[in-house]
């Protein structure tokens, strides 16, 4: 006890003897020289640390729709109140039967303090589709806080008698916006068609009957408008593909029906599918022809051996940019697609270096006939 009160008598005198212009201070020296207490301290610890008490997190669910269609989605708005200020890292997980998740990472949005709220889509593929578990688990830097798990009410699910020909989806509107079919080898054809939904889910969208292949090779939006190219390679002797969806504004079946009809009989550029394309070049050409007659016509009638120059150039153009095809040859290992995209589907892959034939170009890809006669797309970079 001494020993500390020589300690602060120390300090007091240090501190007056050598004033600052912030206030007193002590150099390392003198603190050296100040001895260690060995005093016991008895303080209760409830007056140094802060009990948290712990969160009393709360989950809640409500249904949007009373009823629903089977593969018809559906919304689920949900409300979570951590009973805290703090933010969280809010991670929502489901245990569910014939249940599809459209958005399963939805973003929470802060009501106010401590509660926040999001919206999940679901789409349910038979009447008894279930979610037997949502659970909602809190972390705060990384470590796990609390979890919350319900089970939500779900809307009335409606069965549809389902026909041979229905292709999978239930919504508001599914318009075909353009067809073409190609050749793709000797005994199939591709066809490409562009879709565009309304209120539906395109994910589960699949045409039945026997096809050699079928899906889609790029989706864009979500179930509200969503578009996407899909593609069937079938065999050559198929003219017309017959499919059905559910509209469930009107309770009713609407039938779509495609016709397989090959752009040119054999060998077509595949997309993209925007008919404008096709009239350019269409207009292109016509240029360069009445461009030729234009200029024959002034070497005839002024010989102008200038007009005559210019009208071979058309010439050598026009038999340039229409020739059948040019010789090149595919590295090994080079992926062939179905589309100029990159996320399209690829159904073959080079298994060693091999001489093909190049049709056309479109931006990064190649279109080629492999040696297989098999028609498809690699990118440019594959193409010695």
């Amino acid at each position: 006890m001494l020993r500390a009160i020589f300690a602060l008598i120390l300090l007091i005198s240090v501190g007056f003897s050598e004033p600052t212009p912030f206030g007193q201070r002590i150099t390392n020296e003198q603190m050296q020289g100040i001895a260690d207490t060995d005093e016991v301290i008895d303080i209760d610890p409830s007056l140094i640390y802060q009990n948290i008490d712990p969160i009393e997190l709360v989950l809640t669910s409500q249904i949007k729709e009373r009823s629903i269609y089977i593969y018809q989605p559906f919304t689920l708005n949900l409300t979570a109140n951590t009973d805290k200020v703090l933010d969280f890292d809010m991670n929502l997980t489901m245990r569910s039967t014939d249940i599809t998740w459209l958005n399963p990472k939805p973003l929470w949005k802060k009501k106010s303090a401590g509660i926040y709220e999001t919206t999940i889509h679901l789409i349910a593929s038979s009447a008894q589709s279930n979610i037997d578990a949502l659970t909602l688990t809190l972390k705060r830097n990384g470590i796990f806080v609390q979890n919350k798990t319900i089970k939500p009410d779900l809307p009335k699910i409606k069965n549809i008698q389902l026909r041979t020909d229905f292709a999978n989806f239930v919504g508001e509107n599914l318009e075909i916006k353009m067809v073409k079919s190609s050749k793709f080898n000797e005994y199939s054809n591709l066809t490409t068609i562009e879709l565009a939904s309304k209120n539906g889910n395109l994910s589960l969208f699949q045409i039945p009957g026997e096809f050699q292949k079928q899906g889609f090779d790029s989706l864009k939006g979500d179930y509200k408008n969503q578009t996407g190219i899909y593609f069937i390679i079938s065999d050559n002797n198929k003219t017309n593909i017959n499919f059905s969806y559910y509209d469930y504004t009107q309770n009713i079946f609407k039938e779509l029906n495609l016709d397989i009809k090959l752009q040119d009989n054999d060998l077509s550029t595949q997309v993209p599918l925007n008919p404008k394309e096709g009239e350019f070049r269409l207009y292109k050409e016509l240029s360069i022809y009445i461009a030729i007659i234009l200029f024959l016509l002034l070497f005839i009638w002024k010989k102008s051996y200038y007009s005559f120059i210019i009208a071979v150039a058309f010439i050598a153009y026009a038999i340039y940019d229409n020739k059948p095809f040019s010789e090149a040859k595919l590295k090994a290992n080079s992926k062939i697609r179905i589309l100029p995209m990159p996320n399209s589907t690829i159904f073959a892959i080079a298994a060693k270096e091999q001489n093909v034939k190049i049709i056309t170009k479109n931006e990064n890809f190649t279109k080629i006939i492999l040696q297989n006669e098999t028609i498809g797309w690699v990118e440019n970079e594959s193409i010695k």
